[in-house]
């Protein structure tokens, strides 16, 4: 799909640094799990579905994938300029192999994991996950130019993904992507039963083999079948509340005037915890880390010269300034 043209630059002057500041730390924050199942506007695209349906990655462990995706966004947002390179390379590299023809509810869908139309939807769902659920999970409201500012954070962070060619780039601008963003939703999306099945499987999530050594699986497995159905839920309904309405009517989960109600609840928790929590306890140890190293950059160059040459005092008429 083609994209608008680039407008003129975006003016700045209303944002309020430490905004976007929260905004960073919001991308790697620990609530950012219960807005995942906003990311199901991707498999709305008929051809992700049939890709994603194929490959089996959902049917294997879900968890685990969630777990590989957060990893890899992680190192896009927040990794140095050479591993946030690397990631984006490895990805094209690696999505080449998903190229095919789906199949069952998909039958005759062809598909291509770098055709740019399914490649920047995927991007931009990315981008619209942290942005609509920053509100909700840190109670503060961006202004139209703080939107902007944020949305070319993601989308720097995101550059190495991007494909050659003006059609596998970003929208350049938030009022650009939304715009993009509707009119996909107006005309590229559908109602299928994989989107349905998975979302409504939220409540059935399995524990990730990731991370968990067999012993502590075999432990927690009891614990986590009791709690699954609770934290399932709270993701299909923080999930719903931040989607695209039209995106939301497709997954098969009906919104009632009892979620309203848990919804605030939910937020209203994460706001206080929000406020409240050390950084180290609300953000991924990479973001964690990285923010620890700007801290102590900023602290050295507050002790830098303004210039090496000699000061006024020092200075003669004439001859060798030493």
């Amino acid at each position: 799909m083609a994209l608008p043209a680039e407008t003129q630059a975006p003016d700045y002057s209303d944002v309020r640094p430490w905004v976007i500041t929260e905004f960073r730390k919001h991308t790697a924050s620990a609530f950012g799990g219960l807005f995942g199942g906003a990311a199901f506007d991707q498999v709305a695209m008929p051809a992700v579905a049939a890709a994603v349906d194929r490959t089996g990655r959902f049917a294997e462990n879900f968890a685990d994938r969630g777990v590989r995706s957060g990893f890899s966004a992680l190192l896009a947002l927040w990794g140095d300029a050479e591993d946030r390179a690397a990631e984006g390379e490895w990805l094209k590299m690696r999505h080449r192999e998903v190229r095919g023809k789906g199949q069952g509810d998909f039958d005759g869908v062809r598909y291509s994991a770098l055709d740019p139309e399914n490649w920047v939807w995927i991007g931009v769902s990315g981008v619209f996950v942290a942005m609509n659920s920053f509100t909700p999970c840190t109670g503060i409201v961006l202004r139209p130019a703080e939107k902007e500012a944020a949305y070319q954070v993601m989308k720097e962070a995101f550059a190495g993904i991007e494909l050659p060619g003006r059609s596998g780039k970003l929208p350049a601008t938030f009022v650009e992507a939304s715009a993009y963003y509707d009119r996909v939703v107006e005309t590229k999306l559908e109602a299928n039963p994989f989107l349905v099945e998975q979302f409504a499987g939220l409540t059935k999530l399995p524990l990730p083999t990731l991370l968990l050594p067999d012993g502590a699986r075999v432990l927690l497995t009891p614990f986590w079948f009791a709690v699954r159905p609770a934290v399932g839920h709270v993701i299909q309904v923080c999930s719903s509340k931040t989607m695209h309405p039209g995106v939301q009517k497709l997954t098969g989960f009906r919104l009632k005037p009892g979620h309203e109600v848990e919804f605030r609840i939910y937020t209203r928790a994460m706001q206080v915890a929000w406020r409240v929590l050390p950084d180290k306890v609300l953000l991924a140890p990479l973001a964690y880390n990285r923010l620890q190293y700007e801290k102590l950059a900023r602290f050295h160059r507050k002790y830098a010269l303004d210039s090496f040459a000699p000061p006024e005092s020092r200075r003669g008429s004439g001859g060798c300034p030493v």
